[in-house]
């Protein structure tokens, strides 16, 4: 891991923690979701100066969790590209390893015509490489696509900072040491820190969206997977992400 990553997971060792079941009151299932991306140095910055605002998740004794996540999509790629053409409902499927709890997800993400994200999710023992219809029961009703043409398309793996503010009810998660994977190619991002701060209405009060305001950090539209997508399989349309794609590029060059 890049030593700065390394900086920022000390700082949060000092910090005050909260357990599993604790944080789980803030899980916020149905919520707004605003994402800032910035460099490792300046985010190692901003935790200086909210540490004792936050207190930091730990899972058996790890803070900065490890997150291995794989995404679906049809043969069409039809859910690349109802993110891609601006769609106003909006789906991502994915199991989720929280691979220092060992703990497994399948979940559906849908973004709601009112800019909400709705997420459902559903314990599985281990790993899929395929979906069937059985798997139709936890799913929202609005999501039309049959689970048993979907296939893994990308994954990801990061190491994940989640902050809390219960008072405020607030849960910041912070992605570090990004990689992203498909057809036995791997990108790695160095330097790169997606923060996305998670309320049930969003507010620049937020001791953390302050820190970010300070540094002429703004809200930016990302989605780990559509980014993937477009750096993986270069003959898909792309355009709509070509400006977050350079500015990724100059992040990870500094």
């Amino acid at each position: 891991m890049p030593l700065c990553s390394e900086e920022i997971l000390a700082v949060a060792q000092s910090m005050n923690a909260l357990s599993l079941s604790e944080i789980e009151v803030l899980s916020l299932l149905d919520r707004v979701d605003v994402k800032f991306i910035l460099h490792e140095t300046q985010f190692r910055q901003i935790l200086d100066r909210v540490r004792n605002r936050y207190h930091v998740l730990e899972v058996q004794g790890v803070r900065g969790g490890r997150y291995y996540t794989t995404y679906f999509d049809t043969p069409d790629y039809f859910m690349y590209e109802t993110h891609h053409n601006g769609a106003r409902v909006r789906f991502k499927v994915r199991w989720r390893w929280y691979e220092d709890s060992g703990v497994i997800f399948l979940e559906v993400k849908e973004k709601s015509n009112k800019d909400r994200t709705i997420k459902r999710r559903a314990v599985i023992p281990e790993p899929l490489t395929t979906l069937d219809g059985s798997l139709r029961s936890w799913l929202p009703t609005s999501y039309t696509i049959d689970p048993a043409t979907l296939r893994p398309v990308v994954w990801n793996r990061f190491r994940r900072l989640m902050l809390a503010d219960m008072e405020r009810q607030e849960r910041i998660t912070v992605d570090l040491d990004l990689r992203f994977g498909a057809n036995g190619q791997t990108r790695f991002m160095p330097g790169l820190v997606i923060v996305e701060v998670k309320q049930q209405k969003f507010s620049l009060q937020s001791p953390i969206a302050q820190e970010l305001h300070r540094l002429q950090v703004h809200p930016t539209h990302i989605s780990k997977y559509c980014v993937s997508m477009a750096m993986l399989y270069p003959k898909l349309k792309a355009n709509r992400f070509k400006p977050m794609l350079r500015k990724l590029e100059r992040i990870c060059s500094e």
